[in-house]
């Protein structure tokens, strides 16, 4: 039963084939339990509340009532349990990991859970991406070095916190052969005269006319070719030396984002509190109570940018037999939609609220600086046969949010306006391809055609079109 105390999210069990409703708070336990690293030997109950909100973020961040995008791999649910979303293990596989400690350690994280309820870490109103590895090696890493771009909470910290890790330093010996078949790349063939120096190791190396090594540097010192032949016992002083094995040695463990966990466990053994940890390891973050929307305000803490499309004496965009143009029909559509969906709880922004020109490069600018949960752009179709009619949607390929919000706004025009469904395509459009979030471009309907633009000019018409859309999003968003 649904107790409208708690937060639940969709999850789809590979145990029973079917989406199935739990509490948010009773995954993140066998999130946290899976990301606790079992080397840890004296986990320190502050640590885990971290890890605990960590999980928490994570799973509210791919949650759909929250904004998140939901599984990939299986529709209407938040995440699944396949390890694709993020990895769940439940208690047998603990035990197994855990053993004798398996039930301290669960004791601790469902204390957490409780010292934290409802905790998430968040930037702009949204949950971060809380990223974490086991062992920094001394300083955390900057996004753009990893994921190739930046994030402003994954910002490298120094951290010399976890340099009692065991996985501060390893060492680990590779064949010439592995690294050929991991890497597709291929060595040289080993012959007696073959040319190869290896910096620091064998260097510098003089051969006669015939190939025969005259002198050679090895380990820093110089030999003749003959002392080397004699020493090791060679057949010839015509030869070459290349390895074999190759000794990698590492520093850390890790792609270094976000928490360093030996770091924060040993943070939390010194007095740090769990706050204290969150704030050194993540750069101008807030900690806070998720709040499940509420009935009144469903798209509360939603962020949206509507962009009425053209605008301004040169970009008129497309005109009606009797003369209404796309520009000041989108613009009204526009800030009706940006009033019903603010009354709703959304934050939403408009790319202009005048007739005004703003390039697309500063529309995209602006999307990108705000990082909505959805940027959708509204427009008009037209075309020569004054007869066509009906809505058309595209979204960027592969952006499922989008589609997934396409198909939801579409239902409602239809179902509310009776407008003609012609489809929801790809489109590599400037604004799709050029904005960072999920981006949707809406053609109302053909203004081209005498009746549509009769209805256009209606203002109880642009009112029912800003209701039909608002009504997908909030569909969209629906638990």
């Amino acid at each position: 039963m649904i107790d409208d105390r708690f937060i639940y999210l969709k999850i789809y069990s590979s145990n029973e084939k079917k989406v199935i409703i739990k509490k948010l708070d009773e995954i993140v336990k066998y999130v946290a339990a899976a990301q606790l690293p079992n080397s840890i030997e004296n986990i320190h109950p502050e640590f885990v509340k971290v890890q605990v909100i960590l999980a928490r973020t994570n799973l509210a961040r791919k949650m759909r009532m929250f904004g998140g995008k939901g599984c990939l791999k299986y529709s209407d649910c938040d995440i699944c349990d396949e390890g694709h979303c993020i990895t769940i293990l439940y208690d047998d596989e603990l035990k197994r990991i855990w053993k004798d400690r398996y039930n301290k350690i669960i004791s601790i994280i469902e204390e957490s859970i409780k010292a934290t309820e409802g905790l998430v870490i968040t930037m702009n109103n949204r949950p971060i991406i809380a990223e974490f590895h086991n062992t920094c090696g001394g300083a955390t890493e900057n996004s753009e070095n990893v994921i190739g771009n930046r994030v402003m909470y994954l910002r490298k910290v120094l951290c010399d916190y976890c340099l009692n890790s065991p996985n501060w330093e390893g060492y680990k010996e590779i064949s010439i052969e592995e690294i050929e078949e991991k890497l597709k790349v291929r060595f040289p063939n080993l012959t007696p005269t073959l040319k190869i120096d290896m910096k620091g190791f064998i260097e510098e190396i003089d051969r006669d006319d015939e190939g025969r090594i005259t002198s050679i540097k090895i380990g820093g010192k110089v030999f003749k070719g003959t002392e080397v032949k004699e020493i090791l016992g060679l057949d010839s002083t015509r030869f070459s030396i290349a390895p074999k094995i190759l000794g990698v040695k590492t520093r850390g463990q890790g792609d270094g984002l976000g928490l360093c966990q030996y770091g924060a466990n040993q943070m939390a053994l010194m007095g740090f509190k769990f706050d204290d940890i969150i704030n050194y390891y993540f750069t101008g973050v807030e900690i806070r109570k998720i709040e499940k929307p509420c009935i009144k305000k469903p798209l509360k803490e939603k962020i949206l940018v509507i962009d009425p499309g053209h605008g301004g004496d040169d970009n008129i965009g497309a005109e009606g037999p009797g003369g209404l143009r796309e520009k000041d029909v989108v613009l009204k559509i526009s800030k009706r939609l940006k009033e019903f969906l603010e009354n709703l709880g959304a934050t939403v922004y408009l790319t202009r609220d005048e007739d005004e020109y703003v390039s697309l490069n500063k529309r995209a600018e602006l999307a990108n600086k705000i990082r909505p949960n959805f940027f959708i752009s509204i427009h008009l179709n037209s075309f020569s046969n004054s007869l066509i009619r009906g809505c058309e949607m595209y979204y960027y390929k592969g952006d499922r949010e989008s589609l997934g919000l396409a198909k939801c706004i579409m239902n409602s025009m239809v179902k509310n306006l009776d407008v003609i469904n012609r489809g929801i395509k790809v489109a590599a459009f400037f604004l799709l391809r050029e904005v960072g979030t999920s981006s949707l471009h809406i053609d109302i309907d053909y203004v081209t055609n005498p009746e549509v633009e009769k209805l256009l000019k209606n203002n109880e018409y642009i009112d029912k079109i800003a209701e039909s859309i608002t009504q997908g999003i909030v569909e969209y968003y629906k638990f």
